[in-house]
């Protein structure tokens, strides 16, 4: 068991090669946090190469919690990734897409998706875990590697913009 309480992705001598191993046990929940920070256009790309990268350059057995550097490396080209579309973006498409109106639904998932968008990737990636995977506050800051303090003041920042945006 990892220190999160769930189980530590193990990579076992088989005829599998290790990439293999890491990917099928951990790609379903990097997925889900993929999705959740760049959505699903490129969830799928970020994951394969986060994953790809790890075995490539790490010796799997010297990793500690394999889930945790994983969430985190994840993390981290989830960001990079919206930094660079950001730069890519001009001025007039990037205001076209966070425009919301004042008459939003709140039950409406294409609401709820561009309100989420508005977010910070950290702030993102903080209330997924938080609300859709049900973590706590010490275990998502260990698997993202800062502090508990960060994680609430981040979370209290998504869910003050969340209000915002949705109201």
């Amino acid at each position: 068991m990892s220190s999160t309480g769930e189980p530590a992705t193990e990579v076992r001598h088989t005829d599998e090669p290790p990439w293999a191993q890491v990917y099928r046990a951990e790609s379903p929940r990097l997925m889900r946090l993929a999705t959740a920070i760049v959505g699903p256009a490129d969830a799928y790309d970020l994951v394969a190469d986060t994953v790809g990268r790890v075995v490539r350059r790490a010796d799997l057995h010297t990793i500690d919690d394999l889930p945790a550097y994983l969430t985190l490396v994840v993390v981290n080209g989830a960001t990079d990734r919206v930094r660079s579309d950001r730069r890519r973006t001009d001025r007039e498409e990037r205001a076209g897409r966070l425009m919301v109106t004042s008459s939003v639904d709140p039950t409406n998932a294409l609401d709820v998706r561009r309100a989420l968008d508005r977010l910070s990737p950290q702030q993102r990636a903080i209330a997924y875990l938080v609300y859709w995977e049900d973590m706590t506050i010490p275990d998502v800051a260990h698997r993202l590697d800062v502090s508990e303090g960060t994680v609430r003041r981040q979370l209290a920042r998504a869910k003050d913009r969340l209000r915002e945006v949705l109201k």
